[in-house]
C-alpha cells in the first residue's frame, strides 16, 4: 500500500517545481485538488507510449488502429463501471468536460428543458399544468452545476435545508416528498459531499428515502468521487433500496485526471429517449435521404460525434489507480489529516472553520481569517499563502452561492444590495472564503507545512495588508503592486527549436521557506509603500473586510 502511494507522490508532474512570487522563489505546494487534480507522469507516459502511437478514430474495428483505440476506450468504460459497482443494467457515458456536462446530458435525455428564448417568447412552460410538472429535490450545499440546470428546466425545484448536524435534513426531505407525492416525475439530485466544507451526505439513507416515495435518486459525485467508494447498485433489503439511478462524475478532479471528460452513469431504464441529446455521427444505425434510425444502445446513442478518445482512456486509468490504492485507505488517510488540521485550527481565535467540524467530511476545508473581529479578504489570504509559502489554495464562493448565504449568515436584503453593487463593478464585495484540501498521498512534512502556514497567516498576516494593493482589473491583491511573473507562454513556443533540457530553479525546502516566511511576517516594513482602498459610499456601506488603511502597523 505504501509503495503505490509513494509511486503516486513521486509521479505528480510539477511536484518538484519552484515558482517565482513577490517574495522570491517558493516551492509549489498544491492544495487545490478540490478544483482540479494534477497530472501523473506514469499515466502520461503510458498514454504517450501505448495509446497515441496506435491512435485512430473509433467507430471502426476493421483497421488495426481503429480496433486498438476502440478496445482501450471500452476497457476504460469497464474500469469505471467496475469501480462504481455498476452492472449490465447501467450505461457509462462519456460527455463533455465534467459533471456539469453529465447533468445537462441527463436533463436533455429526460426531455426536461425547453429552448430558453422560445420559452420566453411563447410561454411554453406556462402551458404545463402544475400537477403534471416534474419536481426536483436538491440539497442545501449543491454546486451551481447541480442547481442551475434544474432551475432552467421545466421542473419545480425544492431545496432541502440543513439538519442540525450540517447535512441534508431527512425529516424535511420526507415531508417534501409527501407534499409532492402526486407529481408524475420526482427526482432527488444531491451532492454526495460539499465541495465547500467537505461534509458528506448520508447517501444510502437519502437514496432509500427517495425510492420509498417513488423518486429517482441522482447523485453529484464531482467533489467526493476521488476520495470515497461508490456503489451504484446499492443494497435492497428490509431497510429499502439504496441504489442510485444516475451519478455525475468529474474525473479531472482525480490525481492524474486533468484532460478527462465528464461521466454520466445511469440505469438504462431511464435512458429511453427517442432522440439522443446530441444527434450526430455514431448515434445512428442507418440513415436514408428521407429518414433515419438511432442506435438502441445508450452508450453509443448518447456519444454523438468523435468522442474524447484519449481523454476517456485517461479517465479509465485514473479510476484503475484509485481502485489499486483502495477507497477505504484513501478515506482513512484523509480523515486523519483533516481531523488533525481542524483540531489545530480550532484553537486559533482568528480562524473560522465553515460548516460543522464534527460532521463526517472529506479533507476539503474552507476558512475565514479575521483580525480584530473583521474579515481579511479571502483573495488577500490566498495571495499571502501563494506569495510567502507557494501554497496553491482558492478563494471565493466555490460555485456554491446558496450554501454560501447560509454559511455566511446573509439575508436576502443584504444579498440584493450586494448584487446591485456587483453589477456596478465592485467585485471586491463578492463574499467568499479560503478553501484547501489535504490529498491522501501527501507526506507528513507537507501536511505540517500547510497547517502551520495557515496558522501563521491567521496570526500575523494582517501586518502585511497595508503593503498589498487591490487590482480591480484582475480582482487580485498584489504585494507592492508587483505583477506575477509567469513561467510559460505559448507565444514563446518555437516549433523548430531542438528540445533541450531547461534549467529550472531548484525547489526550495519547506523548512527553509517556512523560516523565511515567519521572518518576513515578523519584521518591520518601514520602506515599503503603503496603500489605501476606497470605493463609493453605497459600496462602502456593504464592505465586510478590512482595508489596508484600517491596520496600524509599526
Amino acid at each position: 500500500m505504501i509503495d503505490i502511494i509513494e509511486r503516486i507522490r513521486n509521479s505528480v508532474i510539477g511536484e518538484d517545481t519552484a515558482i517565482t512570487t513577490a517574495f522570491g522563489q517558493k516551492p509549489l505546494v498544491y492544495a487545490d485538488y478540490t478544483a482540479s487534480g494534477r497530472s501523473l507522469g506514469m499515466i502520461e507516459d503510458y498514454i504517450r507510449d501505448n495509446v497515441l502511437p496506435y491512435y485512430a478514430n473509433t467507430h471502426t474495428e476493421t483497421s488495426y488502429t481503429g480496433a486498438q483505440t476502440t478496445a482501450l476506450r471500452e476497457q476504460a468504460r469497464q474500469q469505471i463501471r467496475s469501480a462504481v459497482k455498476a452492472g449490465d443494467e447501467h450505461s457509462v457515458i462519456f460527455c463533455g468536460s465534467g459533471a456539469t456536462s453529465a447533468i445537462h446530458k441527463l436533463i436533455d435525455i429526460l426531455n426536461l428543458k425547453l429552448p430558453a428564448e422560445l420559452n420566453a417568447r411563447y410561454k411554453f412552460e406556462q402551458q404545463i399544468p402544475e400537477h403534471e410538472r416534474p419536481v426536483v429535490f436538491i440539497g442545501p450545499y449543491e454546486h451551481h452545476s447541480n442547481e442551475l440546470p434544474w432551475r432552467e428546466s421545466i421542473a419545480d425545484v425544492v431545496s432541502i435545508p440543513l439538519c442540525e448536524g450540517g447535512q441534508v435534513c431527512l425529516h424535511d426531505l420526507e415531508a417534501q416528498l409527501t407534499k409532492y407525492a402526486d407529481r408524475p416525475m420526482k427526482i432527488g439530485s444531491f451532492s454526495a459531499a460539499s465541495n465547500v466544507t467537505g461534509v458528506k451526505t448520508e447517501v444510502d439513507a437519502v437514496a432509500r428515502l427517495l425510492h420509498k416515495h417513488g423518486a429517482l435518486s441522482f447523485w453529484d459525485y464531482a467533489a467526493a468521487a476521488p476520495y470515497v467508494g461508490i456503489d451504484m447498485s446499492g443494497i435492497q433489503d428490509e431497510r429499502g433500496d439504496s441504489s442510485k439511478d444516475a451519478i455525475f462524475l468529474s474525473p479531472h478532479k482525480f490525481v492524474g485526471g486533468p484532460g478527462t471528460p465528464g461521466v454520466l452513469i445511469a440505469k438504462d431504464a431511464i435512458l429511453q429517449n427517442r432522440v439522443p441529446a446530441m444527434p450526430g455521427g455514431g448515434t445512428v444505425m442507418y440513415v436514408t435521404p428521407e429518414d433515419h434510425r438511432y442506435i438502441a444502445n445508450a452508450e453509443r446513442r448518447e456519444e454523438g460525434g468523435t468522442p474524447a478518445i484519449v481523454e476517456s482512456v485517461r479517465a479509465g486509468l485514473v479510476f484503475k489507480l484509485q481502485q489499486a490504492v483502495g477507497t477505504d485507505e484513501i478515506e482513512r488517510r484523509e480523515e486523519d489529516f483533516v481531523s488533525r488540521a481542524v483540531a489545530r485550527w480550532s484553537k486559533c481565535e482568528n480562524i473560522d472553520i465553515l460548516g460543522n467540524p464534527d460532521a463526517p467530511r472529506l479533507s476539503i476545508t474552507s476558512l475565514k481569517i479575521t483580525h480584530q473581529g473583521k474579515d481579511l479578504h479571502y483573495s488577500f489570504i490566498v495571495a499571502l499563502l501563494n506569495d510567502m509559502f507557494g501554497i496553491q489554495a482558492r478563494g471565493g464562493c466555490s460555485c456554491a452561492g446558496p450554501y454560501g448565504h447560509t454559511l455566511l449568515g446573509m439575508d436576502m436584503d443584504y444579498s440584493k444590495a450586494l448584487e446591485a453593487q456587483l453589477l456596478d463593478g465592485h467585485m471586491i464585495l463578492r463574499p467568499g472564503w479560503i478553501r484547501l484540501n489535504f490529498n491522501y498521498f501527501i507526506v507528513e512534512e507537507t501536511f505540517e507545512y500547510l497547517v502551520r502556514a495557515v496558522e501563521l497567516v491567521a496570526e500575523h498576516g494582517w501586518k502585511l495588508l497595508p503593503f498589498y494593493r487591490f487590482d480591480p482589473e484582475g480582482s487580485v491583491w498584489r504585494y507592492q503592486n508587483r505583477k506575477t511573473v509567469l513561467a510559460a507562454s505559448l507565444d514563446e513556443f518555437d516549433f523548430m527549436a531542438e528540445p533541450t533540457p531547461q534549467d529550472k530553479p531548484a525547489r526550495p525546502s519547506l523548512a527553509d521557506t517556512m523560516q523565511e516566511a515567519e521572518a518576513e511576517l515578523l519584521r518591520p516594513h518601514v520602506s515599503e509603500e503603503r496603500y489605501t482602498f476606497t470605493q463609493p459610499e453605497k459600496a462602502e456601506k456593504l464592505r465586510w473586510f478590512l482595508r489596508p488603511q484600517d491596520v496600524a502597523v509599526a
